[in-house]
């Protein structure tokens, strides 16, 4: 149910984005700036034994154009929900990942961009154990690591885009995870 309503929520502001906004800009006569937001959603691998898991992402970027033109500064805030079945106990993995980094754009076409991303990421984790004495509990932790990624953006206007992205996160639990969402820019 809580993958459910996350995947709904997030789908709700993907369409906010690419719909009401782009409109908004285009009526004032704005042409896209620096700045970028986007949301996505999509899965992750699984951490440790835990089997495969939904997630969103919401997101924010800043051009470097004082720098290099294709240079993108950025953060992001992620959600994923993984699980699994122990002995008929259900567990969960809860991972929210707040990742500051950079990401690099090659023009390919008009309107195709691949793009190359490494940022430096802190997890805040609840893990469900099992073990005879305590049964099932929790466990929060706050984990470091480093996630580097590559992607392909589309131009569906100046200011919307749709995007795809794969991460491996290097972290504790590894894991890796593909997302697809939409950007605003302006």
């Amino acid at each position: 149910m809580k993958r459910t309503i996350t995947a709904v929520l997030t789908l709700a502001l993907v369409l906010t984005v690419t719909t009401v906004i782009p409109t908004t800009a285009a009526a004032a006569g704005s042409k896209p700036g620096p700045y970028e937001i986007d949301g996505s959603i999509g899965f992750g691998s699984g951490s440790g034994d835990f089997d495969a898991g939904f997630g969103a992402n919401f997101g924010a970027g800043y051009m470097l154009d004082s720098i290099d033109k294709n240079l993108q500064a950025r953060i992001d805030l992620g959600y994923y929900n993984f699980s699994r079945d122990f002995f008929g106990i259900g567990l969960d993995f809860t991972r929210m990942p707040i990742t500051i980094g950079a990401r690099y754009y090659f023009p390919v076409a008009d309107q195709l961009k691949l793009f190359a991303q490494a940022g430096v990421e802190t997890s805040v984790d609840k893990k469900d154990t099992f073990d005879l004495f305590m049964g099932k509990h929790s466990k929060s932790e706050v984990n470091l690591g480093i996630t580097p990624g590559a992607g392909v953006d589309f131009s569906i206007s100046p200011e919307v885009s749709a995007f795809a992205v794969a991460s491996i996160h290097l972290i504790s639990d590894d894991y890796f995870s593909m997302q697809f969402g939409a950007a605003y820019h302006f």
